[in-house]
């Protein structure tokens, strides 16, 4: 997701496919494995990254709480 926290309304929920993924959510680190999963209240600052070495793959929910807020334009914008 890049070096910066991203932020946003409602919650978020992380589902790994392939690889490993380090999610840090308020500076907390978490580690997914395939088949592993994390729900998290979103307005807390949280990034993930691949930390495996191949590529990895995962199912991200996005559940907004206001409907004028976009999370995958925060999540996937090529330059914040």
């Amino acid at each position: 997701s890049g070096e910066h926290f991203i932020v946003h309304t409602g919650r978020e929920i992380a589902f790994c496919l392939e690889g490993q993924l380090i999610y840090t959510i308020e500076n907390q680190d978490y580690f997914l494995d395939p088949g592993d999963s994390l729900s998290f209240e979103a307005h807390l600052p949280h990034r993930w990254r691949n930390i495996g070495h191949v590529s990895s793959r995962s199912l991200l929910v996005f559940c907004p709480s206001d409907d004028q807020d976009r999370p995958a334009e925060h999540h996937f914008e090529s330059d914040p």
